[in-house]
């Protein structure tokens, strides 16, 4: 009992918070019924009535017997044409709830009307009583119908509705003589009980039904926010139109340069707002590869593979093409130095009090997209371009570079160094402008060759490239 109750003032409150959007569901349930199956059955169920009225009045010597046939009218006509008339008059579509309760008041009055018809073929006061005996019975049903079909955002309006209509009854009744019949009076009570509760029936289940499909509209749509975050907006406009998410992603190999950023001594920052601020640095990374993003064909600047503590993955080229003509290189470069923008702005706003630098490594080779075979099914991509882009980030670690990296920042004036290392794939693609940025290291350098050094994951390879910024 506490639940149904609690429920229905849930409804309640639900309705009331959201009553234009209530009172617009109703007048379409009102306008479904009066353009359907209920408005073309009240239309010939009141045609036979008046058919049969007609009948027994003129089986009875009623003079005025041909005016049964009129007596509703009003409503078989706004049923018949109601379809029609809001084809030209669509507002009236959203006053269906008003037209409802004109209709319901008009067949009523034709119900009276035909007491009043009844009442002119009889001459005496017992003859009128003889011939509202057989019309009596009817009162109640018709009255419970008259009252039964209401769709009012306040039900409070409906049951002051229902009064008025049995009010209204109760005294053209009384006016044409049936008063002397006192059972009529019980057939008014009646008839207005059962509309009332037939109407809150009604009104329950329209408002049940609003409240569910609106909370179940707000919770699919809740659902669509929270799934946004976690895929792209292509991959959601498929799964709409039934797609499988693993259908939604490029999975063949493909060819794609890999970039992977990471801060540089991480591990020493001391700041309350430390994860706040790699939060914003991953965020504005993210906004530069989302740049001219496009699903048809895919595309944006580069694609953001995923975040590592204090790193960020990204590709250019694979899944997602580049947004321009120029050479992948170019736009891979391009791309990262963007990033250091984005990233020493974020540092600025960090305000720390030591110095705080990245460092990028390029590298350009196979990858291959693939869902995780069970759970969550998270896009990944693999391949040796992602070895080798880390392993050229981590170049920098090399006690023998790092002294090379340290010595060309010297005569650059540069104390503290943000770094981009690439491979001599990439460089040898680059055009002529941005290669002019970078400097050459031989992997034959005396240097290395003493202190034993390899580059791992790239035999091929016979130089390195880094360009230092600010």
């Amino acid at each position: 009992m506490n639940n149904t109750a609690f429920s229905g003032d849930k409804y309640s409150v639900y309705c009331n918070d959201h009553i234009e959007e209530f009172r617009t569901e109703l007048g379409q349930v009102a306008s479904k019924a009066l353009r359907g199956w209920v408005g073309r059955s009240g239309a010939i169920l009141l045609a036979l009535s008046s058919i049969i009225n007609y009948s027994d009045a003129l089986a009875k010597d009623n003079l005025y017997a041909v005016y049964m046939l009129f007596t509703y009218a009003i409503p078989i006509v706004l049923l018949v044409l109601f379809p029609l008339i809001t084809l030209v008059a669509t507002e009236l579509n959203k006053r269906s709830a008003l037209v409802l309760d004109f209709l319901s008041f008009s067949g009523l009055m034709g119900f009276c009307a035909v007491l009043f018809i009844y009442s002119l073929g009889a001459s005496t006061d017992e003859e009128l009583q003889e011939l509202f005996e057989t019309v009596f019975g009817q009162i109640g049903f018709i009255l419970m119908l008259g009252t039964a079909f209401s769709y009012k955002s306040k039900y409070f309006y409906t049951f002051l509705r229902n009064i008025a209509f049995t009010l209204a009854v109760a005294v053209i009744i009384n006016s044409i003589g049936a008063a002397a019949n006192q059972i009529y009076f019980i057939l008014l009570v009646q008839g207005m009980l059962g509309g009332t509760m037939v109407s809150w029936v009604f009104f329950d289940a329209v408002r049940t039904r609003f409240y569910l499909k609106s909370t179940d509209a707000d919770t699919r749509q809740h659902l669509y926010n929270q799934l946004s975050k976690l895929v792209y907006p292509h991959q959601l406009e498929r799964i709409k139109l039934g797609d499988e998410l693993e259908n939604t992603m490029p999975l063949k190999e493909g060819k794609a340069i890999i970039n992977v950023f990471d801060v540089q001594r991480s591990g020493e920052i001391r700041h309350e707002k430390t994860q706040d601020f790699f939060m914003g640095i991953f965020q504005s990374f993210l906004q530069v590869c989302m740049k001219g993003y496009e699903h048809n064909p895919l595309r944006s600047r580069a694609f953001r593979l995923k975040e590592t503590g204090d790193g960020f993955i990204s590709a250019v080229g694979y899944p997602f093409l580049p947004i321009d003509s120029r050479s992948l290189a170019d736009s891979a470069v391009s791309t990262a130095l963007t990033m250091f923008e984005a990233f020493n702005f974020e540092v600025k706003k960090f305000n720390y009090s030591r110095p705080i630098k990245g460092a990028m490594g390029l590298a350009y080779n196979s990858v291959q997209g693939t869902f995780q075979s069970g759970g969550i099914r998270s896009y990944d991509l693999f391949g040796d371009a992602l070895i080798q882009a880390a392993k050229y980030e981590e170049l920098r670690k090399q006690p023998v570079l790092w002294d090379i990296f340290c010595e060309h920042a010297r005569e650059r004036g540069l104390k503290d160094f943000n770094i981009l290392i690439v491979q001599e794939f990439v460089y040898n693609s680059l055009s002529p402008s941005y290669r002019d940025l970078f400097t050459e290291i031989d992997l034959a350098d005396k240097r290395l060759v003493e202190k034993d050094f390899h580059l791992m994951y790239d035999n091929e390879a016979k130089y390195i490239y880094f360009h230092l910024l600010e």
